[in-house]
């Protein structure tokens, strides 16, 4: 992934045409913490945040598998239906 996490997180919000209170409310993520990951005052977030801000957003983190340093890096992907 050649950007940072948080640029792709404020470019899907954008896209998806949510503010950052509507994710809040969306997610469950205070809007003040979207703001610091966007800004990248943040830099490590909790991985059970970023996956509910990007489920709020229709998208799912790929699983992570522990211990298999062959295994690609998470990416979003918009979630598949049912």
């Amino acid at each position: 992934m050649s950007e940072h996490w948080s640029l792709i997180l404020s470019e899907i919000r954008k896209e998806a045409g949510v503010t950052r209170a509507e994710l809040s409310v969306l997610s469950g993520v205070a809007s003040s913490t979207i703001e610091n990951y966007e800004r990248q005052i943040i830099k490590e977030p909790s991985i059970d945040k970023v996956e509910s801000l990007l489920e709020a957003l229709g998208y799912e983190l790929d699983a992570i598998k522990s211990g298999d340093s062959d295994a690609p890096p998470p990416s979003a992907a918009p979630r598949q239906p049912k």
